[in-house]
């Protein structure tokens, strides 16, 4: 109640000076028309039949979004949290739908510049110059294809500008020595080619203490660039170049006990320690046919990551680390037909491979005394180590259509399928460094393979109530295929089965009083069949299929601006996420009825933004955004609880037409959360979400 009630102070501090400028105010400035590629084709936000949260080049910028959890914190009925720790091995909610496992498949598609991403390893490294984000609830594997049973994610960066040479610089610095610096140069290399290179990094210092060696951590220390090359050899052609490297190296994935880290820090006697890299590189091409366009996107990517720590406890006994190479390449071909009166459609094709090679260990530092684990367990020498080498290779192909059928001026018929076939195979070996002996799971050397094929469909009705009011409803098939337990398995069959799901949702979007407000509203109801999630034998942790599980629920989203200069926005989100047949969960008992991990029953986002004119050439601008969520559980089994909680971020500076500086706020009132919780036999630890950072933000362009 505390925070709300400061939250109303700020809210109050922007609304009065716009209260008192309304009656200077002429005429109020409609909202800016937004144009999105959710559905794979450029279209008027209002017009897709799909529920939606868009972030433009302004909201990034205006926001702070660095990472994806930004977008994800500022989006109903999403989350977007680690699993591991740090960065490595992100988990997205969107929904409810998640992926609860370690090592399966992502429940939701991550596009970068029209490139699927499949490591959800680099899901989270910082992003730079960006033009949009474009958050897709519900299944969209007609368009998205593999691993969009939850949903999608569409990021599009600056392209390269034809007609303009500049460049743009900005700079950050905070508490805890926060420091960050972002350049971007643009050059237009005669009319028909341009390239755009930017380059970015971040620090800062830890600032959660560590008693066992009085160091600090969850610092910052990433960096990396991009270039892209964009060149128009005729009228009809254009190519796309990109390559990209990222890496982040900051102490970020400690735990501490749960419910005491944010005031006692952590106690680890061997500290965790991670990095990840990611880079690629892609061409698209795309040739105006005509009543078409023909759009080819090439690309590879590849990513390295390591860590390495114990386990998060005050003795220096065990120790536990991974190494992970993964590399994958992808080739789409898809027809977009032009805009018309009677049908819109697109049709592709999709082909994808990857090779993941990950080792994941256990060991002790000290000698382990006989029959500590077992009867006739011998005595075990310091340096004990035991894990799992397991290469997983895969490939997918698939074909898919999607259609609009303006069947009257007013009533759109939709459709859309999409065929997939997934081989995947897996070389796995678990062994320790003590012949005969292994404690975690069995030592077996296996090689298996797994084949499947899928059709998912979608079909709807989209109708115009009235002129910029349009009404939807959809029914869609989500899928994800099978896979394999990658570690520590605890049988000869490695396998679990693919997941499906029926999608019922209904919608409305409108445009309203003149353009100054936009409201979108969806309901759904999520029917879920074959979840991947953990179970429990006793003794190892693997995974396997949960029969059945349902979520529905509601997104409300508003935007308004009511007078000139102000900008108001309202996101409200209502989920009910559920599992109704889980007879084996991660403790080992019966999770049914019990709540899907990550996700709240109540999240909301509110902002408000004014800008007024200081001069001829400078404008004011305050703005303030608050994301809150009802409590939600980090595990299957609901035992690990995080209380419900806001953030208020907040900015107020000055803009000219070539620079701007701003005083920068996050996590404002210093709000307590977690960011990850597991319980790794010691009770549940956790890992604390950012602090509060007061800085000084500087922009400028030449």
């Amino acid at each position: 109640m505390a925070h709300a009630s400061r939250l109303t102070v700020l809210l109050a501090a922007i609304a009065l000076p716009a209260t008192a400028a309304a009656q200077e105010a002429e005429a109020t400035i409609e909202l800016d028309e937004l144009t999105v590629e959710a559905m794979r084709r450029a279209q008027p936000f209002l017009d897709v039949p799909a529920s939606l949260r868009v972030f433009t080049e302004k909201d990034i910028e205006a926001r702070t979004i660095e990472r994806l959890e930004d977008a994800f914190d500022a989006s109903v009925n999403t989350l977007m949290r680690s699993q591991r720790g740090g960065n490595d091995a992100s988990v997205i909610s969107i929904r409810g739908v998640s992926n609860t496992a370690f090592g399966t498949d992502p429940t939701v598609a991550i596009y970068r510049d029209g490139v699927f991403v499949g490591n959800d390893a680099t899901f989270n490294l910082t992003m730079v110059d960006l033009d949009q984000i474009e958050i897709l609830r519900g299944p969209q594997g007609t368009l998205y294809g593999r691993n969009a049973i939850a949903g999608a994610v569409n990021v599009r960066s600056a392209r390269p500008e034809l007609d303009a040479t500049y460049s743009k610089f900005d700079v950050l610095f905070g508490t805890d020595m926060t420091l960050q610096g972002r350049a971007v140069v643009n050059a237009a290399l005669g009319t028909d080619l341009a390239v755009r290179a930017v380059a970015f990094g971040d620090y800062s210092d830890g600032w959660v203490p560590n008693l066992a060696d009085g160091e600090e951590y969850d610092g910052a220390k990433d960096g990396g660039g991009r270039i892209q090359v964009v060149g128009r050899p005729s009228d009809a052609l254009e190519l796309l170049f990109s390559a990209d490297y990222a890496t982040d190296q900051g102490s970020r994935g400690n735990r501490g006990p749960f419910g005491t880290v944010w005031q006692d820090g952590y106690n680890a006697a061997i500290p965790y320690v991670s990095s990840i890299s990611s880079y690629g590189t892609s061409l698209q091409a795309t040739y105006d046919a005509g009543s078409v366009d023909l759009i080819s996107v090439t690309a590879w990517r590849g990513a390295e990551g390591e860590g390495e720590g114990g386990d998060f406890t005050p003795s220096p006994f065990r120790q536990n680390g991974f190494t992970r190479d993964y590399g994958q390449a992808s080739q789409e071909l898809r027809l977009v037909a032009k805009p018309n009166a009677t049908l819109d459609w697109t049709v592709g094709t999709f082909f994808f491979g990857s090779d993941d090679t990950r080792y994941e260990y256990t060991g002790f530092n000290f000698a382990l005394p006989a029959n500590s684990f077992y009867p006739g367990q011998p005595t075990l020498p310091a340096g004990y180590e035991e894990g799992t080498n397991s290469n997983l290779f895969g490939w997918s192909a698939a074909l898919y259509g999607d259609a609009t059928w303006h069947l009257t001026e007013k009533l759109d018929v939709l459709a859309g399928a999409r065929l997939s076939y997934d081989h995947r195979e897996i070389d796995y070996d678990h062994q320790s460094n003590v012949s005969g002996v292994t404690l975690g799971a069995p030592a077996q050397k296996l090689s298996q393979s797994m084949d499947s094929t899928d059709l998912s469909p979608k079909i709807g009705l989209a109708y115009e109530i009235a002129p910029k009011v349009r009404a939807y409803a959809t029914v869609s098939r989500g899928y994800k295929a099978g896979g394999y337990n990658l570690s520590f398995a605890p049988t000869a069959d490695l396998s679990y089965d693919a997941e499906t799901a029926w999608n019922y949702e209904g919608g409305v979007k409108a445009s309203l009083l003149d353009g100054k407000l936009d409201v979108s509203a969806s309901l759904f109801y999520f029917d879920w069949r074959n979840q991947q999630i953990y179970s429990f034998n006793g003794y190892s942790v693997w995974i396997a299929n949960a029969p059945k599980s349902r979520n529905y629920g509601v997104e409300i989203e508003i935007k308004a601006r009511p007078m000139e200069g102000l900008e108001l926005f309202a996101g409200l989100g209502f989920l009910d996420a559920r599992f109704i047949d889980a007879p084996a969960s991660q403790s080992g008992g019966n999770a049914d009825g019990n709540w899907q991990p990550l996700a709240s029953k109540y999240s909301v986002s509110l902002s408000a933004q004014y800008t007024r004119p200081l001069t001829a050439q400078l404008n004011g601008v305050a703005r303030v955004d608050w994301n809150w969520r009802s409590s939600f559980y980090f595990d299957v089994d609901n035992t690990i609880e995080q209380d419900a909680y806001g953030i208020v971020n907040a900015r107020l500076g000055v803009e000219a037409k070539d620079w701007s500086v701003y005083l920068v706020a996050l996590n404002l009132f210093d709000q307590d959360y977690y960011t990850v919780a597991t319980d790794n036999g010691y009770g549940p630890y956790g890992a604390p979400g950012d602090p509060r950072m007061i800085g000084v933000q500087a922009r400028a362009r030449f």
